[in-house]
């Protein structure tokens, strides 16, 4: 069984706690039990906490190398000379302290909550901070590439400068602490039977109802419909240049945005039927929608913790700028030239009545 805070990621495990145990809570009075219940789902199975263990595991050991490779190009080969690489510098950032975010989480499904109150407040908001300066970034990101190609009249006139970017970025690491507040805050830890749990206790229904619209509205809603109008401008653009590597852009282009939307728009649909069930329609407060929402989840926010492999994925094996700094690429580039160095001198020596 799972207890998911305002926006819905797994923060309590409660594979250990008996079946009839009642999360329901007074906003008024924490100490006081009522009917209202966050979310009651029936108990997960083993197997599906050690399924999503081992999902974050994988997400981890693809996203942390991946990260890192990039920020080590970024700033010791590439720098800092341009906004796009200033932009990419704090997209990684926000997907390297997700990634180590993700650590405790991934324990918390086997053992619980081992790391005591301060860490669950810490790491609690922690996660959150990484997910939301992610989605603000890469819409800046996207913005920026936008007015490169569709208007870059106006790009090379402002591209000298980089108040802009800096300004832009610190307002988006300001509205991310912002936003994560309230999980660092209402964030603590309850021991039941021995073990202990770390999840968010809120005091009203706004709260936890206005984290559910804040993530589905600001931080998916708005910035797809963002990415999705630049992108496609974007798209048109190139089709129509007569760039040589347009195909390879308009690729890169399509993988992005459909990343983006395979990630988050599944988890996002499930937040609003938890909405939903929050606000008491009395349909998603039957017992089969318990159990079914439960299996949403199980998938659907593996989905979405996986944002934060597209990054390196993306940047390393799209284009040469970082890939040529990988610790193999020296060796692939000494292969690729000897194998045409080979080819060529065969296709010359060749003599028969075949060669053009």
């Amino acid at each position: 069984m799972m207890i998911m805070n305002t926006t819905g990621l797994k923060t309590m495990n409660i594979d250990t706690l008996p079946k009839d145990y009642n999360f329901s809570y007074d906003y008024n009075n924490y100490s006081d039990y009522v009917d209202y219940t966050l979310i009651k789902l029936e108990k997960e199975d083993f197997s599906l906490a050690m399924i999503s263990a081992v999902c974050y595991s994988l997400i981890i050991c693809i996203s942390l190398p991946g990260n890192s490779f990039l920020l080590w190009v970024v700033l010791k080969k590439v720098g800092l000379s341009s906004s796009a690489d200033c932009l990419l510098l704090h997209l990684t950032a926000s997907d390297l302290i997700f990634t180590f975010t993700l650590v405790p989480w991934t324990v918390n499904h086997i053992w619980g909550w081992i790391f005591g109150d301060l860490a669950c407040r810490l790491f609690g908001g922690c996660i959150f901070l990484g997910l939301y300066s992610y989605m603000m970034f890469l819409t800046i990101m996207t913005v920026h590439r936008y007015v490169a190609v569709v208007h870059p009249v106006f790009a090379s006139s402002v591209g000298n400068s980089r108040l802009y970017t800096h300004a832009s970025s610190a307002a988006v690491w300001l509205i991310s602490v912002g936003f994560s507040l309230p999980e660092m805050i209402f964030s603590e830890t309850v021991e039941n039977h021995g073990e202990v749990f770390c999840f968010p206790k809120y005091n009203s229904m706004f709260m936890e109802l206005f984290g559910y619209f804040a993530q589905i509205i600001l931080f998916f809603l708005l910035p797809f419909l963002v990415i999705a109008f630049c992108y496609t401008r974007m798209g048109f653009s190139i089709h129509r240049s007569r760039i040589r590597s347009r195909n390879h852009a308009l690729c890169i282009i399509l993988s992005i945005a459909v990343g983006f939307f395979f990630c988050w728009a599944p988890y996002n649909i499930f937040l609003f039927l938890v909405a939903l069930r929050s606000l008491g329609v009395d349909v998603f407060r039957q017992a089969e929608w318990g159990n079914a929402l439960e299996n949403i989840y199980s998938i659907t926010h593996i989905l979405a913790y996986s944002h934060c492999c597209l990054n390196p994925l993306v940047h390393i094996f799209g284009g040469k700028k970082f890939r040529r700094y990988l610790p193999w690429a020296g060796g692939f580039r000494r292969f690729s030239q000897r194998f045409s160095t080979q080819t060529f001198s065969n296709q010359s020596s060749f003599s028969g009545p075949f060669h053009l």
